[in-house]
C-alpha cells in the first residue's frame, strides 16, 4: 500500500514557478493535506478568502500578493491536472 499512496504522489510536477523565478512546492502541499484533491481544495480556498476580502489591493505590497496569486493560480492548475485520473506527469515547471 505504500508504494501506491507513492506513486499516487508522483503524478503531480514537485514544484511550479513563475516567470519571475517566484516557485511553490506542490509536493509539500499535497504532504500536507493528504492527497492532490485536498491540496488543490486548500489552496482554491485560499484564493477565494483573498479574491473575497479584497484581493490584492488590501495588502500594503500590492505586487508580491498578485506575484503569490499567480503562484498559487500555477498551482492549481497543476493540481487540477494531475488529481485527474489517469493524468501522466507533467515535465514543465513553468
Amino acid at each position: 500500500m505504500i508504494c501506491v499512496a507513492a506513486h499516487a504522489q508522483t503524478q503531480c510536477p514537485g514544484y511550479v514557478e513563475t516567470e519571475a523565478g517566484s516557485a511553490f512546492d506542490i509536493a509539500s502541499i499535497i504532504r500536507d493535506a493528504g492527497s492532490p484533491r485536498s491540496a488543490l481544495d486548500k489552496l482554491r480556498s485560499a484564493v477565494a478568502k483573498v479574491n473575497a476580502g479584497g484581493g490584492c489591493s488590501i495588502f500594503r505590497d500590492r505586487l508580491a500578493c498578485e506575484e503569490t496569486l499567480t503562484l498559487a493560480n500555477k498551482a492549481i492548475v497543476a493540481l487540477q491536472t494531475c488529481s485527474s485520473p489517469g493524468t501522466p506527469r507533467s515535465t514543465t515547471h513553468g
